[in-house]
This record gives structure tokens, C-alpha cells and sequence, in this order.
């Protein structure tokens, strides 16, 4: 029996005992899939799990959660599970409303880094067989290996196989292997950068920005879209005007409102239409308060992100030096 076929069988199992499952299900795109809402047992069949299902479910965790009367059952990769610890360290969401279905990973793939190794050639049809990626646009026919394309958190994801919680965890019959990346590895040239030459790269990126939002609503946890302080009227903290310094200053607040919060699932990055590596300001904060704080988000329940907890002396934080 294969990954997807116990992962149905396990649904089955105990979809009576839940209001609804979120999962993946196939779409009528070339390489990628729609998040599946199972209600019945008819609807199980439509389960898949695979490369492609890269979407982070934990989003849904929240929202749903308030809105449902009952017990949620969410299939999520190991990674995105960290979203949903992160959400429970914070009493955000009740432990006893969420099932976690984790499935072993093998890593997903990015579908930008697809298009550009494609040249940007529509997809018209594409296949995945033993790691190779087949693609053909009508105009040319492209293969290579599906290592090529993998989302850039999965060269430097350590816990592939062990989510930090679960209920029930279904094991992968394709294994991960990858030769992976040392965490933030991406960001030691960016670091080397002055602060005027970092300025000028931000300045630049968010000249692109045309406030859609998608970063923040696809986030798992920015949880306050619907009283967001960017869209205010009274007090009204923001203009809607589209600039680069506007831009930046929605981010700012992101990065600060997330700081010790974001667990690196990169859909901030894949959603932005204007391909604008938010990330990499997501990951700096993290790094920072790794090395502060000794605080990594996403790992334990029990463990608070240090900017919602106060201590008269941190150790690593020397006073005198501010002054």
C-alpha cells in the first residue's frame, strides 16, 4: 500500500470523529494542486500527497478553528506543522480542536524556479517519474531532475520526518535525500552588504510592491488580517499610495509583528506576484532572535516567543553597550 493509499485509509478511519479535513487535492494546473475540505467519506478518494503539495494548510488552522463547531483534521508536511505549534504557544488556537494528520516529506517544489528553468513558457503538460520532471509547452520540451526546483527551505530542513507534534503520522514511501544547506547559508553574502548598499536593495525591491496583501493573507501567523493597523481609517496608520517607501513600511510591520513568530514555511515568498524575496528580511529577524534570545519558533508548546515575555536580565543582551 502506497503513501496516498494509507493516507486515505487513515482519513476513513477517523473522519467520523471530525467535522472536516483539510488536505490536497489535484488540479487542472500542470503542477499544482487545490487544497481538499472533506466532509463526507465519498470525498476521501480525492486525496493526494505528493511533490506538488507545497501550500502551507496551517493556514486555514485559525480562522477555522473560531468559525467550526467541532474537531478539525489537517494533513500538513512536517514543516507546516510548525506553524500550527507556533499558534498553540501563543493560545491562539485550542489544542483540542485540531488533529494532525503529518505526512512524511520528501520535499515540494517551487514552481517559480520551474518557470524560470522553462524560460517562462507556459505549461501545457508535465510529469514526475523517479525524480525527473518532464515538461512540455508546446514550444520545447524540457527534463531535469526534480532536485533542481525544490523549494529553498527543504535544502536546509532537518525535520522532514519529525514533525514536532501529531496525532497520526503516515510514512513516506519515497524517502528524502538531498544534500543540504547550512540554516541561513542564503543570507552571508546579503549580510556583507553596507548598510547603505542593504538600504538601496530594499529600496528597490519595494518599489515593486503593489500592496495586494497576498503575503499577509496567506500567512499562517498573521492571524489580525481583518483589523490589519495597514488598512485603518481611524487611526490611519498608513496611506494607500503605491511607493517604494510605503512598501517598505508595510513590511517593516510585518517583519516586527512576526518577529520570533515566523516559522520560515516560505508562502510569503511564493504568493508575491512581484517575485519579491520577503523572506530573506522574515529569515534575518529569525537569526537574530536565534542568537538573542536562543529562541527558535515552531518547536515546542511550551516555549514562548521572547518578544511576548519579559525578563529583567537577558544574557545575551548587554545593556551597557546600548547606552
Amino acid at each position: 500500500m502506497g503513501t496516498e493509499e494509507r493516507l486515505r485509509e487513515k482519513v476513513s478511519d477517523i473522519i467520523d470523529d471530525l467535522k472536516i479535513v483539510i488536505g490536497y487535492t489535484k488540479s487542472n494546473i500542470p503542477l499544482r494542486v487545490n487544497p481538499l475540505f472533506i466532509e463526507k467519506k465519498e470525498e476521501i478518494d480525492n486525496l493526494i500527497f505528493n511533490n506538488l503539495c507545497i501550500n502551507n494548510l496551517a493556514t486555514y488552522s485559525y480562522f477555522l478553528s473560531k468559525e467550526i463547531d467541532g474537531k478539525i483534521g489537517m494533513i500538513l508536511k512536517p514543516c507546516d506543522v510548525k506553524a500550527v505549534v507556533q499558534l498553540l504557544a501563543e493560545d491562539l488556537i485550542d489544542r483540542d480542536k485540531i488533529k494532525i494528520i503529518s505526512v512524511e516529506c520528501n520535499g515540494v517544489i517551487d514552481i517559480k524556479k520551474v518557470q524560470k528553468k522553462i524560460n517562462g513558457l507556459k505549461i501545457a503538460s508535465a510529469e514526475i517519474r523517479d525524480n525527473i520532471i518532464k515538461i512540455g509547452t508546446g514550444e520545447k520540451d524540457f527534463e531535469f531532475n526534480i532536485e533542481e526546483v525544490y523549494a529553498e527551505k527543504c535544502y536546509v530542513c532537518s525535520i522532514y520526518d519529525k514533525p514536532p507534534i501529531f496525532d497520526e503520522f503516515i510514512e513516506n514511501d519515497k524517502k528524502f535525500n538531498i544534500k543540504q544547506k547550512k540554516e541561513y547559508e542564503d543570507l552571508l553574502e546579503f549580510e556583507k552588504l553596507s548598510l547603505e548598499e542593504i538600504d538601496s536593495f530594499w529600496e528597490e525591491e519595494f518599489s515593486r510592491c503593489i500592496r495586494c496583501y497576498a503575503c499577509r493573507n496567506i500567512c499562517p501567523l498573521e492571524i489580525c488580517r481583518d483589523r490589519c493597523i495597514t488598512q485603518l481609517e481611524q487611526p490611519h496608520w498608513q496611506s494607500q499610495k503605491i511607493s517604494s517607501s510605503e512598501g517598505k513600511f508595510f513590511q517593516l510591520i510585518r517583519v516586527m509583528h512576526l518577529a520570533g513568530r515566523c516559522v520560515e514555511c516560505g508562502e510569503c515568498k511564493r504568493a508575491c506576484p512581484s517575485n519579491i524575496p520577503i523572506l530573506k528580511l522574515m529569515k534575518k529577524m529569525n537569526k537574530e532572535i536565534k542568537r538573542i534570545f536562543g529562541y527558535v519558533p515552531g518547536l515546542s508548546i511550551e516555549s514562548k516567543p521572547p518578544l511576548l515575555t519579559f525578563k529583567n536580565i537577558e544574557k545575551n543582551i548587554k545593556e551597557e553597550e546600548l547606552i
